[in-house]
């Protein structure tokens, strides 16, 4: 039709189709495929293409012959039974061995620009042991975050994340110095970082992403969200009803996995430091120089500490908070504190 038109574009008048141009197939090739069709299982039709051409002298390609006899004799095929699906994914033998963490941008309510996901599922247990709706992708989100999972549930042996500059590169169970705030924190809690090297190696979290945005978009939208909060209530109620909930591949509850496992003793974690071990290693790090008049300056303010022979001191602060000023940064054992100050 294209050639008609193009060849004379003012006068050309589509022509009415011809309908089914090919008819049915001679009574003997239908007699052979009520014959034969039923003694197929499965169905194999190049198989029924050669033996028209053997016996009926009729030649059709096999896609030909696929579609005629779906669309003719569907009945006469038979149709395997059903089958429940098997789910293989391999996971770790005990709870706290590997928390698989990661985030997801999406639009998760009407706003002018995207919200964030930050999720942390167990791997042994499938549990969701943490989430939360943030305004960005930062590592202070990401401290929050994880400070609330590891005084809920403790301290996990391994996280597991993908390749995200925030998190850093590499591993920081080869004893070298890490390369990320993220790691250092990691590190110092004794926590082993693992980098997924491809989006397919963390399947299970980027599958648990899908499940909530499949869910959280319509719940949020029928509550009306419009503030954080709200969205973040929304999500602890799925969150709670994930984790009662049958899984899937495992047919199993997670909370009640997790806590079996607890009793039984089968569990990798370890009780979650104090409070204000956990200030200062979910905290952000950077240098100042020390003033002449033992003063340094900081958020655009001037802070005295008290006296150091020391030119540079480290800062570790937590944002539009508070922050403490160290002599060094801390190796083995803490160091001096000059100052703490509210913000």
């Amino acid at each position: 039709m294209r050639t008609d038109w193009l060849a004379d574009r003012k006068t050309y008048s589509p022509k009415a189709s011809g309908g089914d141009r090919h008819g049915l197939w001679p009574t003997k090739v239908h007699a052979f495929l009520k014959s034969f069709l039923p003694l197929q299982n499965p169905p194999n039709y190049q198989l029924v293409c050669d033996e028209l051409e053997r016996l009926c002298k009729f030649t059709r390609a096999r896609s030909t012959v696929e579609a005629y006899v779906k669309t003719h004799f569907s009945h006469l095929v038979p149709k395997p039974p059903s089958r429940k699906r098997v789910y293989r994914r391999f996971r770790r033998a005990k709870i706290g061995e590997l928390w698989q963490h990661d985030s997801s941008i999406h639009q998760w309510w009407p706003g002018p620009r995207k919200q964030t996901l930050l999720l942390t599922v167990d791997d042994h247990s499938g549990l969701n042991v943490a989430g939360r709706f943030v305004t960005s992708d930062t590592t202070w989100d990401h401290f929050l975050h994880f400070r609330e999972a590891f005084e809920t549930h403790g301290i996990p042996e391994i996280v597991y994340t993908d390749g995200l500059s925030l998190f850093g590169p590499s591993s920081s169970d080869d004893r070298t110095d890490p390369k990320s705030q993220f790691q250092r924190a990691l590190c110092a809690l004794g926590v082993t970082h693992l980098v997924a090297p491809t989006p397919q190696a963390k399947g299970k979290i980027e599958r648990r992403f899908g499940t909530f945005q499949n869910r959280l978009v319509t719940l949020l939208a029928h509550a009306n969200v419009k503030t954080w909060n709200h969205a973040n209530d929304i999500l602890q109620l799925e969150i709670h009803r994930q984790n009662y909930k049958t899984n899937r591949s495992t047919g199993k509850i997670p909370a009640q996995v997790s806590a079996d496992a607890v009793l039984t003793g089968n569990t990798s974690m370890r009780p979650c430091p104090p409070s204000p071990l956990l200030d200062l290693h979910l905290s952000l790090r950077t240098l100042r120089r020390v003033n002449n008049d033992h003063t340094i300056d900081f958020e655009g303010h001037n802070f005295e500490i008290s006296a150091t022979k020391r030119k540079f001191v480290t800062i570790v602060h937590h944002p539009n908070t508070k922050f403490w000023v160290l002599e060094h940064p801390p190796k083995d054992a803490w160091p001096s504190v000059l100052g703490a100050f509210s913000l």
